[in-house]
């Protein structure tokens, strides 16, 4: 069985990581710990929630910082540690069903030209969430609840068993590999908090690799309760986020434009 690596990111997050692991260990043998090399970046936790998960797995693999230095870093820093070359980048605020990993592995290791491959995303009672997205433009952001719409509509009518190319995925899981990860440099650093996942999948797709999306894989994600904790407004750094994203990758006049949305919406960074 393929050896991978398993990173996840953590800061106070005692209220999902456990049942995070404990997933990892039961639903998918290619996760468990004695297939798989758990890494956790923790990004200055006081809730000993560490202390609880390394007793229970005491193979677990701690990279801990002094400071919370953001989801880019910490991921960054568990990729480049890790000793396998698929990574599976996971939030807390997840649970793996029955073998989606290694559906994920077995599309990886078959299809060359993916460069990171993602499950559909379910909420805890069981419907669709979206998964994927379109790149972010000014035009997903001024109509954002037609896009939305579309999204959650092309959603359901996925069929099961085959993967297909997709603009970007939802974060919250995603298998990768060492390799895809070093030819584009990595997570951007100077995101802290939303879209670095979002500008890693445009970079990948920029060096001529695909990113996948395999709805027959499947994961529940409760949604933003790794986070609970976070002391910024959100809605504010997914602003400065996605602008950071739009001068990045975007033309000039969308950068303009975007910032005339925001001051007529009475939004600011």
């Amino acid at each position: 069985m393929r050896k991978i690596s398993v990173v996840l990111v953590t800061r106070n997050s005692g209220s999902t990581l456990s049942g995070c692991l404990r997933a990892l260990a039961s639903k998918d043998p290619i996760t468990a710990p004695a297939n798989a090399e758990w890494i956790v970046v923790d990004n200055d936790s006081t809730d000993g929630s560490i202390e609880t998960a390394n007793k229970q797995y005491p193979a677990l693999k701690v990279i801990r910082n002094d400071e919370n230095r953001g989801f880019a870093v910490a991921a960054n820093q568990g990729w480049r540690s890790a000793a396998q070359e698929l990574v599976l980048f996971i939030n807390t605020d997840t649970e793996l069903m029955n073998d989606a990993v290694s559906k994920m592995t077995d599309v990886l290791e078959v299809e060359h030209s993916i460069g990171v491959i993602g499950p559909r995303l379910l909420r805890e009672d069981g419907s669709i969430q979206k998964s994927v997205w379109p790149e972010p433009t000014i035009w997903t952001e001024i109509c954002k609840p037609w896009y939305k719409l579309l999204v959650s509509l092309a959603e359901h009518g996925d069929k099961e068993g085959r993967w297909y190319p997709v603009t970007s995925l939802r974060g919250a899981a995603f298998l990768t590999s060492k390799t895809a990860l070093a030819s584009v440099g990595g997570l951007d650093e100077r995101y802290f908090f939303y879209l670095e996942e979002t500008d890693l999948f445009h970079a990948m797709q920029a060096a001529g690799l695909k990113v996948a999306y395999l709805p027959d894989a499947r994961v529940t994600h409760f949604g933003g309760l790794g986070s609970d904790d976070a002391p910024f407004d959100k809605a504010k750094m997914y602003r400065q986020s996605l602008m950071k994203y739009f001068l990045k990758n975007r033309r000039p006049w969308e950068c303009k434009a975007l910032s005339l949305w925001w001051k007529c919406s009475g939004k600011g960074l």
